[in-house]
């Protein structure tokens, strides 16, 4: 009976999964992408809802300049629609949707795409509206081909010579990071990836839809002998402290699972999933849920320090800055929290005072933060880029990236 419960549990959180990722509602067709934001060298990349990558320079957007401005600001669409193999309960090809945020790497970009493809991408190359790509500056695609091909959803991430990614055929794949080559692929280790991989000394960590931490070796792919099982599936990327692997379940649990062991550290049961990836600091475990609350751990006993109440479910996850931990709820509100004392208040949309039903950002949020230089970035799911300044807790502007052609 249990094993029944939580394979329906399994099928449900897939098809909630999909209906919020790709807006099957009956009017709404393609799947629209949540991408955070990655700040590096002083420029935001963002992928934006119709596929596109963006650079955006915060001082242009301060000042109202016209997008592009010629301060390193651009915007690339990769390759056209593919046959799909997908989750989209719409059309039969693959948009070019972004769900992972960029990642920076040695002073280029790699994304993961809805598609199916892998892009590194040189800023400078982007920035001159070069053919893509230009092998010279260290671009290239993967795979090189229009291959029908499986979605994309989490993060790459870029370690040593190699860049790792997880797709929706269920396989994690490394590839070459000069040149894109696929060094390997693993056997499938679930129906579906959707997360991003977590390594720690040559080893991938993978947690799955089937209730599985899978460990692989990075220069092989290959299954390596130990695994943990759950009675759930899981939900969230993992994360790590010391050599404890975080991450939220199906069963509205958080486990904590030490690298090695065949039990859990410690779980803690919640009102409903733990979607986004815990963020583990200072030996504290920050978690967003979606019963609406964030919770504070101590990362090796599980003791729960506090929980705040943030009156909506948390999809994204929290970032820490200096002694505030900032989250946003899925509805648009922002909240500056204490991370000593979990008492925090929402920032109000100062476009609309004296109304206290305006939500922080104006639109829903479901992508990760991002803080630079006293600044929090948030990219909504109507495409905005909002700047709100920590100190002073005010909207500094909003930026919207839908392109010209779509306005």
């Amino acid at each position: 009976m249990k094993l029944k419960i939580v394979k329906i549990a399994i099928v449900m959180g897939i098809l909630c999964f999909s209906l919020l990722s790709a807006g099957c509602t009956g009017v709404e067709r393609n799947p629209i992408g949540f991408s955070g934001v990655e700040c590096h060298d002083g420029i935001l990349y963002i992928g934006s809802s119709d596929g596109r990558v963006v650079a955006v320079n915060p001082a242009s957007r301060e000042t109202g300049q016209e997008f592009p401005s010629s301060d390193r600001e651009w915007s690339y669409s990769p390759s056209p629609m593919l046959p799909s193999k997908g989750f989209s309960c719409g059309s039969s090809a693959t948009p070019v949707s972004i769900y992972g945020t960029p990642v920076a790497a040695d002073g280029l970009i790699c994304v993961g795409i809805y598609n199916g493809k892998v892009l590194m991408m040189s800023p400078s190359a982007r920035d001159n509206d070069s053919a893509f790509p230009q092998l010279k500056d260290g671009e290239w695609s993967y795979p090189r081909t229009d291959d029908v091909i499986d979605p994309i959803v989490g993060m790459p991430v870029v370690d040593g010579n190699s860049v790792y990614a997880c797709c929706s055929d269920g396989r994690v794949y490394a590839l070459d990071r000069s040149y894109g080559d696929e060094l390997w692929r693993s056997e499938p280790l679930d129906d579906k990836l959707w997360i991003t991989p977590l390594i720690k000394e040559g080893t991938l960590y993978i947690s799955t839809f089937d209730g599985h931490i899978y460990a692989l070796s990075t220069d092989s792919g290959e299954l390596l002998p130990w695994s943990f099982k759950a009675e759930a599936g899981f939900v969230s990327s993992p994360a790590l402290y010391e050599d404890i692997i975080y991450v939220g379940s199906f069963d509205r649990n958080l486990y904590a699972v030490r690298m090695g062991d065949d039990a859990p550290l410690w779980k803690f049961e919640a009102g409903n999933w733990f979607w986004s990836k815990p963020l583990v600091e200072n030996g504290v475990v920050y978690a967003g849920c979606l019963d609406n609350r964030v919770y504070a751990f101590n990362a090796v006993t599980g003791d729960k320090l506090w929980e705040f109440d943030a009156g909506d479910p948390v999809v994204s996850s929290p970032i820490v800055v200096d002694d505030l931990l900032i989250v946003a709820s899925e509805t648009g509100n922002i909240y500056f929290i204490d991370k000593q004392t979990g008492t925090g208040e929402r920032i109000k949309n100062y476009e609309e005072p004296g109304n206290e039903n305006i939500t922080t950002t104006g639109f829903l949020v479901r992508s990760s933060l991002c803080s630079y230089q006293g600044t929090l970035y948030v990219h909504t799911q109507n495409d905005m880029l909002v700047a709100i300044d920590i100190e002073s807790r005010r909207l500094s502007w909003k930026f919207s990236l839908v392109s010209e052609e779509d306005k």
